[in-house]
C-alpha cells in the first residue's frame, strides 16, 4: 500500500533500537511538484499518513507544489527542501471559508486576516508541530490585486487635515500604495496557528501573502527563528507575524517585509522579539493589549516605528524596548501612522466610553531619524502612564518634500479616535509630544534637526496635560531658526522637572510654560546657548543652579 509507505521502519536499526520512521514524501503520495498541477490532495494525503502513525515528518523535495488550503495536524513537521516552494493556487475557489474552520470577524478574538477565506496552511488544536527548512511558501498575492486601484476607507475627515483635499488625494495615490484586490476576491491569511501548542517556523522563506502571513491565535509555546517574510510593500492586510491570545512567544534572527503590520501582537504575554530586522509601510511593531513582552536588537524602516496601544477594556503593561534603530518616513497611501518612530496611544470605545491603559513601558537606547516625531497621546478617561525612555537620540528631516507638504503635519489617532474629526487632524509637529500622562520621564535625549526642515516642526518637547514629568539630561533646540517658538512648551500640568539639560546652538528661549500647578523644579541646567531660560512661565517653576539666563526677563550676554 502506498499510502502508509513513510511507517515503514529503516532497515538498518538494530535489536534493541528504537526503529526510525523515513520521511513522508509527498511525491509518494501523488504530488507532481510541477507547478501546473493542483497538489492539495496529495499534500493532505501526507500529513494524514503521518498523523495516523503518530507523526513524522512531510518532506518536500525541490519542485513547486501547487496548493489550495490544507491541514497540519499534530506531530507533523513541514520539511521544505532547498528548491521546494509551496505555491499558493491562483484561484480563490481553492482556499476554505472561514466558516468552515471555525472563524469569524471579531478583530483579536475570532477573526484571521480580511475577508471570507483562509489561505493555505491551517492547524487548529494541534500541538508539535512545525514547518522548517531552506525551501519557499509562496502566496502569490500579486495575482489578486489591480496595482491601478487604490485600497482606503473614509475612516477620517479631510476637512480636519492641513491639506484638506490635497491629503485626500494623496491617499488615494497608489505610488505607495496600498492597492486595491481584485473582485473576484483574495486568499485569506496564508498561515493559521489556532489553539495550537508547541510550535516550530525555522529558516523557511515565506513571500508574496495576499492576505496576513502567519497568524497566532490562542497559541501556546511558539518558536520562531530565522525566517524571512518577503511581501509587496503594496499590498493591504498583509501583515507580517500576528499574535493574539497567545503565550510564550519567541522570535528571533528574522527579517520581515510587508505593506502591513510587520508585527501585530494583541491580548498575548511573554513575547520576545530579538534580532530582528523590520520594513514596513504600516508599522514596524504595533502592539496591544500585551503583557511581560521584550523587544531588542531591532532595525525598523517603517512608517510608523513603534505603536503601543491601550484601547477599550484593554491593557498593555511591563514592556521593554532596546537597542533598536528606526527609520521612518512619510508614505501617501490609506496607511495608519505619518512617521512616527515611537507611538504610544490608549483611548477607544466600550460600552463605558473611551477608556484604555498604557503603563510601565521602558524605551532604551534607541536611535532614531525620523520625519515625525514621537507621540504619547493618552485621553481624559484613558491613562498613560509610567513610560521611560532613556539614551535616545533623534532626528527629525524631510525625505520626500512633495509628500511632505501633501500629508505630513498631522497626528493620526485611528484605531483610538473617537470621531472622525479626531482621528486624523491638524497639528505642528514637536519631536516629542506628549498629552493626557501621568509619570513620563525622559533622560539622556537628544533631538536634532536636518536642515531640511518642513515648516510645520515645532518644539523639541511639547507636553500638555500632564502629571510628573521629569526632563533630565536633555539636548537640543527648537526646529526652525529665528523663531520665538520655545525648545520646551508645557501647559497644563503638574510636577514638572527640567534638570541638567543644555540647550543646543541656536535655541531661543528654552522653556515656556502656562497653567502649571503644584511643584516644579528648574535646576542645573546649562543656558548659556539660548536666548532666554523662560518665554514665560518662570513664576511657576524653583529655580537654581542653571548656568546661563536665570530670568524670563533677563537676556544672555552675548558671548
Amino acid at each position: 500500500m502506498t499510502l502508509f509507505c513513510g511507517a515503514q521502519t529503516s532497515a538498518g536499526a538494530k535489536a534493541g533500537e528504537m526503529p526510525q520512521k523515513s520521511p513522508f514524501n509527498v511525491r509518494d503520495f501523488g504530488a507532481a511538484g510541477d507547478g501546473l498541477a493542483l497538489d492539495t490532495q496529495a499534500i493532505t494525503n501526507a500529513v494524514r499518513a503521518a498523523s495516523h502513525t503518530g507523526g513524522g515528518t512531510v518532506y518536500f523535495p525541490a519542485g513547486t507544489y501547487r496548493t489550495g488550503t490544507f491541514e497540519l495536524l499534530s506531530n507533523v513537521t513541514l520539511d521544505l527542501d532547498a528548491g521546494a516552494t509551496i505555491q499558493g493556487s491562483k484561484d480563490p475557489a481553492d482556499y476554505g471559508s472561514i466558516n468552515a474552520f471555525g472563524f469569524g470577524h471579531d478583530y483579536g478574538v475570532n477573526s484571521t486576516g480580511e475577508g471570507n477565506k483562509v489561505g493555505i496552511i491551517i492547524a487548529r488544536e494541534a500541538e508539535n508541530i512545525a514547518i522548517v527548512g531552506r525551501g519557499t511558501i509562496d502566496g502569490q498575492g500579486d495575482s489578486f490585486f489591480d496595482s491601478a486601484r487604490p485600497h482606503y476607507s473614509m475612516d477620517f475627515d479631510p476637512a480636519y487635515t492641513r491639506q484638506g483635499q490635497l491629503f485626500l488625494d494623496a491617499v488615494r495615490d497608489t505610488g505607495d500604495g496600498p492597492v486595491e484586490f481584485k473582485a473576484e476576491g483574495r486568499p485569506g491569511t496564508l498561515m493559521v496557528f489556532s489553539h495550537c501548542r508547541n510550535v516550530l517556523l525555522r529558516d523557511v522563506t515565506i513571500r508574496n501573502a495576499p492576505n496576513w502571513t502567519i497568524h497566532f491565535q490562542h497559541t501556546e509555546q511558539v518558536v520562531v527563528s530565522g525566517i524571512h517574510i518577503l511581501n509587496s510593500e503594496l499590498l493591504p492586510n498583509n501583515d507580517g507575524i500576528d499574535c493574539m491570545g497567545c503565550k510564550n512567544v519567541h522570535i528571533s534572527d528574522s527579517d520581515i517585509r510587508a505593506g502591513d503590520d510587520d508585527f501585530a501582537i494583541v491580548g498575548s504575554e511573554n513575547v520576545t522579539v530579538v534580532e530582528c530586522s523590520l520594513i514596513s509601510r504600516s508599522s514596524g511593531i504595533r502592539l496591544e493589549s500585551t503583557q511581560h513582552a521584550l523587544f531588542t536588537g531591532l532595525t525598523i524602516d517603517a512608517n510608523r516605528g513603534i505603536g503601543v496601544y491601550g484601547r477599550g477594556a484593554g491593557r498593555t503593561s511591563d514592556v521593554i524596548f532596546s537597542d533598536i534603530t528606526i527609520q521612518t518616513r512619510l508614505f501617501t497611501g490609506h496607511w495608519w501612522g505619518k512617521a512616527e518612530p515611537i507611538y504610544i496611544a490608549a483611548g477607544g470605545h466600550s460600552k463605558r466610553g473611551p477608556e484604555g491603559e498604557v503603563s510601565n513601558v521602558r524605551f532604551s537606547n534607541i536611535s532614531a531619524a525620523a520625519e515625525s516625531g514621537i507621540f504619547i497621546y493618552g485621553a481624559p478617561s484613558a491613562s498613560v502612564h509610567d513610560i521611560s525612555m532613556t539614551n535616545i537620540w533623534l532626528n527629525l528631516r524631510r525625505t520626500r518634500e512633495e509628500v511632505s507638504k501633501a500629508v505630513g503635519g498631522n497626528f493620526d489617532l485611528r484605531w483610538t479616535a473617537t470621531a472622525h474629526s479626531n482621528a486624523v487632524f491638524k497639528h505642528d509637529i514637536s519631536a516629542i509630544y506628549c498629552r493626557y500622562t501621568d509619570g513620563v520621564h525622559l533622560e539622556n535625549v537628544t533631538v536634532t534637526w536636518d536642515a531640511q526642515k518642513a515648516d510645520f516642526y515645532s518644539h523639541a518637547i511639547e507636553c500638555e496635560d500632564f502629571r510628573d514629568l521629569v526632563i533630565d539630561h536633555f539636548e537640543g533646540r527648537q526646529a526652525q531658526d529665528s523663531s520665538d517658538t520655545s525648545v520646551i512648551a508645557l501647559a497644563r500640568g503638574e510636577g514638572a522637572t527640567v534638570r541638567d539639560s543644555t540647550a543646543a546652538a541656536g535655541a531661543s528661549a528654552f522653556v515656556s510654560a502656562i497653567l502649571l500647578r503644584g511643584d516644579n523644579l528648574f535646576t542645573g541646567n546649562d543656558l548659556r546657548r539660548t536666548h532666554r531660560a523662560f518665554a514665560r512661565g518662570e513664576k511657576y517653576f524653583k529655580v537654581s543652579g542653571n548656568v546661563g539666563a536665570v530670568s524670563a526677563r533677563t537676556p544672555l550676554r552675548s558671548k
